[in-house]
């Protein structure tokens, strides 16, 4: 969860302003939970985004990485024609890859 302040001008003769169902008013915090709202306040100048923790970042980076990681394997055992199951994880599809990587090196010695 992050806190969102707003920090633009009000319409006339209003003391908030509303966006994405939230209600902003003077230079009071409103919680935000949603990752998709966080993302848009954080992109407009007229909003300050604080709050969010380290550890959150570090976990989303950390998956993140490991989805591209899984991508990948899957990308190149596929094109080796390296059978594995969809559902297999990250650990499973490297130990397949060295497999196939120490077979092949065997293979080019003979």
């Amino acid at each position: 969860m992050a806190s969102v302040k707003y920090h633009g001008e009000f319409p006339e003769g209003k003391d908030s302003i509303e966006m994405y169902g939230y209600v902003f008013e003077g230079d009071k915090a409103v919680n935000v939970t949603d990752e998709d709202h966080l993302a848009k306040f954080s992109g407009n100048r007229f909003f300050e985004v604080s709050g969010k923790s380290d550890k959150e970042q570090t976990a989303l980076g950390k998956e993140d990485a490991e989805k591209a990681e899984l991508q990948s394997l899957q990308e190149w055992l596929t094109a080796k024609s390296v059978p594995f199951h969809h559902r297999e994880g990250v650990d499973k599809l490297r130990a397949k890859k060295a497999e196939w990587l120490k077979a092949d090196a065997k293979a080019q010695e003979a």
